[in-house]
């Protein structure tokens, strides 16, 4: 399978925030921001797609999703 981030794609992507239980709305201070909500909470993005990596990588790393040391130092070797 291949997937692009395209405008194809934010309509899915919203479509799975919902399925997930999470509500999607305009951020009221921000404008061309989105909120996702669920419980206690909440993700800022730019597009539908953009809240479901921000959420996924807080499902996969839990509350302490920041990057170690070790891991920025890895990211940043590969961009070399």
């Amino acid at each position: 399978m291949r997937v692009a981030m395209a405008g194809n794609t934010l309509a899915p992507a919203s479509a799975a925030l919902r399925q997930q239980g999470y509500a999607v709305e305009r951020h009221p201070q921000l404008p061309g921001w989105l909120v996702a909500r669920k419980g206690e909470d909440a993700f800022l993005a730019e597009s539908p797609v953009e809240l479901l990596g921000l959420i996924a990588m807080v499902q996969l790393r839990g509350e302490r999703w920041e990057a170690s040391d070790q891991e920025l130092a890895d990211y940043l070797q590969r961009l070399d």
